[in-house]
């Protein structure tokens, strides 16, 4: 893949993280097309604005505090190669990503809970629901993110299952990175009004499994959620959260050469 080929899309709030982590990926070359939405209320208005600008067909959704190493884009292209022999009518792609089991599958690195998630492996595992870190699709497969959901939160799992609705299937793949974020003391409760609107408009679907949470009819995993970090809270039981890094290119190498990797 050539940095032509590719459309790179980020809805941003903080120049100097993204100038920092997506923007610092060397996969990054001058002639890929990167599309930057600012001022944007939710990511579907963000993102389907930027599907209709995007000179590509293969767009490629990061956050702005994602790292891509060196090679990423190979990966994602060797991942593509092999689906696309077995399924090449294949809806969303992401890098970690839950299975009907509940399983995880993908390969990242993880700053909420300082950790690798996943593991290596060819081609693509199927999930039913991405994590809105990286997604990847077509522009020519039709899909659309749902403004309906708001927000920032959980149009990943919604895109995954427009994308089954269609007859697609959605994979995680193994192209690892670092979403070199802030850990959560509470969920913001935009996270919950996300959830709420996936409760009303995938009801006969429920219960979904997502990267964070359920979405049950009765919203116990939420209430359960909220209580629980509530009583932590006040009790002084929660360690301070975790926070991202000042270089991830440092954190990538580190983190490679550990897992024998590179090096």
């Amino acid at each position: 893949m050539t940095a032509t080929d590719w459309t790179l899309v980020a809805a941003t709030n903080n120049e100097i993280l993204l100038k920092s982590c997506l923007l610092s990926s060397p996969d990054i070359c001058s002639g890929t097309q990167v599309i930057l939405q600012r001022g944007y209320h939710n990511a579907a208005e963000a993102y389907n604005a930027a599907i209709l600008m995007a000179k590509t067909d293969l767009l490629i959704f990061a956050h702005q505090d994602v790292y891509f190493p060196a090679g990423w884009l190979n990966k994602v292209q060797n991942s593509i190669d092999v689906l696309s022999k077995i399924d090449p009518n294949w809806g969303v792609l992401g890098i970690i990503g839950r299975r009907d089991s509940g399983a995880v599958v993908g390969f990242m690195y993880d700053g909420t809970c300082k950790t690798v998630l996943g593991n290596e492996f060819d081609g693509g595992r199927e999930v039913k629901s991405l994590d809105e870190v990286v997604l990847i699709l077509r522009k020519s497969s039709g899909l659309l993110f749902d403004p309906r959901i708001g927000g920032f939160h959980m149009y990943g799992t919604d895109i995954c299952l427009e994308a089954r609705r269609q007859g697609k299937k959605c994979y995680a793949i193994a192209a690892f990175c670092i979403h070199n974020t802030n850990e959560y003391w509470m969920l913001p409760w935009q996270f919950w009004i996300c959830y709420l609107a996936m409760r009303r408009k995938w009801r006969p679907q429920l219960p979904i499994k997502t990267m964070c949470t359920e979405i049950t009819y009765w919203c116990w995993p939420m209430v359960r959620w909220n209580l629980v970090r509530a009583i932590n809270l006040v009790t002084g039981r929660d360690k301070p959260p975790n926070k991202r890094v000042e270089n991830p290119q440092k954190l990538c190498q580190e983190v490679l050469i550990s897992r024998s990797i590179v090096g």
